[in-house]
């Protein structure tokens, strides 16, 4: 074993101590990384210009507790079923009169077959871009105001002071229907889902034309949610 030549030099004695030390630094790593990604709003990296934002500000909604459920209906009371017995012996008449008096002058209507038409099923894919793209009816104010109206600041992000920006993507149908609503850029699963359920009561819009024909077209909507 090759002596130290120093007690100083000596490091097994304070190893405990460099354990500790880095235990602590990787606890405040962890700890700062939670506030960092649980707080911070994620809007910047979406690129959006913020007039282009919808913004959902949490004094401005309803919260959504859940409401008590409905009492119970009452039980249906029990009613006493009678049964009546009856003679087996009863008389049936078998006389029956088949006769029936035709006109044979009478003319009879010529059949006509019904044709079955079946319903065309559009498959034709969504296009990211049209000569015409579509658009809400009544102006993107209208859409707005619509959002705005209806969107509620969930509970439990508003209690775990989450806010940012959803980014909802959506197809409008050649009949200018909302469909196929999903999130491109989440920031919290209660917030997403309020965004995407909002979207789908969109009314009906104007539809993209592409070569003058109604086409279905992408469309994306970023929805800020931001605390007070």
């Amino acid at each position: 074993m090759i002596e130290k030549k120093s007690q100083k030099g000596d490091l097994d004695k304070r190893k405990n101590t460099f354990l500790l030390i880095g235990f602590v630094v990787v606890l405040g790593l962890i700890y700062f990384g939670f506030e960092l990604f649980a707080t911070n709003d994620m809007s910047k990296d979406l690129g959006v210009p913020d007039e282009e934002l919808i913004l959902v500000m949490d004094e401005d909604v309803i919260a959504t507790d859940p409401t008590p459920p409905p009492p119970p209906p009452p039980v249906a009371q029990q009613t006493e079923v009678i049964l009546k017995l009856v003679d087996d012996n009863i008389k049936v008449n078998t006389d029956f009169d088949f006769s029936q008096d035709f006109d044979l002058d009478m003319a009879i209507e010529e059949y006509v077959p019904i044709d079955i038409v079946e319903e065309e099923v559009d498959n034709t894919p969504p296009l990211r871009f049209a000569d015409e793209m579509p658009e809400p009816i009544g102006g993107s104010e209208n859409m707005y105001a619509f959002l705005q109206s209806n969107l509620r600041y969930p509970e439990v992000a508003r209690n775990n002071g989450i806010s940012g920006v959803v980014l909802v993507e959506f197809v409008v149908e050649r009949d200018g229907s909302i469909s196929d609503v999903k999130v491109m850029v989440g920031v919290y699963p209660e917030l997403d889902q309020e965004a995407v359920r909002v979207v789908k009561m969109l009314p009906k819009w104007k539809p993209g034309k592409q070569m003058g024909k109604a086409v279905r077209v992408y469309y994306s909507i970023p929805i800020r949610f931001t605390l007070g």
